[in-house]
């Protein structure tokens, strides 16, 4: 009878624990499929950035992504906190996708395309949101190339003849005299 009343006294210990534990991991799923629908839609929007020709639309998906960045969970991110590494001076290897580095790799693509297309005040635009918006050393390969994208587009400004005013083809009205009224008369 005692070793009876133990079971039962197990049983009724255990199983609350069972019930408690199978509902936490039903919860703890649901996050995983929502980032992975987040994160999905972020893939989407960096591969239509990556193969657009149309600075506008580019520039879009770049104020988009990083306004997704911004709003992300910092302790969902992929990425360990910085080390004491230096960072490199090319795009690091990754086995998981970085949606920062994703903004900035568009934002980057978006301002060299307009650069290339003959916009210079959205090439600067995409270039400076990547120095002002990813400061961190593990982005500093595209903070480079966006300096670098600057500094083109200062020199090309430079490089440009000074605009100079057309004259004025105002000619002042006066009042004729009377010998040119004759005349023409």
């Amino acid at each position: 009878m005692r070793q009876r009343n133990r079971r039962w006294l197990t049983l009724i210990l255990i199983l609350p624990m069972a019930i408690s534990g199978c509902g936490t991991n039903r919860q703890s799923l649901t996050p995983a499929i929502t980032d992975n629908g987040r994160f999905m839609d972020l893939w989407v929007i960096y591969s239509r950035c990556s193969q657009s020709e149309d600075p506008d639309a580019m520039r879009v998906d770049a104020q988009r992504l990083s306004l997704a960045v911004e709003v992300m969970d910092p302790a969902a991110d992929p990425i360990p906190p910085e080390s004491e590494e230096p960072a490199p001076m090319e795009p690091s290897v990754r086995l998981s996708a970085d949606p920062a580095a994703m903004a900035a790799a568009c934002a980057l693509r978006a301002g060299q395309v307009a650069q290339g297309m003959g916009r210079p005040s959205l090439a600067r635009e995409m270039f400076q949101m990547i120095v002002t918006h990813f400061p961190q050393p593990r982005y500093r390969y595209y903070v480079a190339q966006a300096r670098e994208g600057l500094e083109r587009l200062d020199a090309a400004r430079s490089s440009l003849p000074r605009r100079v005013e057309p004259r004025s083809c105002f000619v002042a009205r006066r009042s004729l005299t009377s010998y040119e009224a004759k005349s023409l008369g």
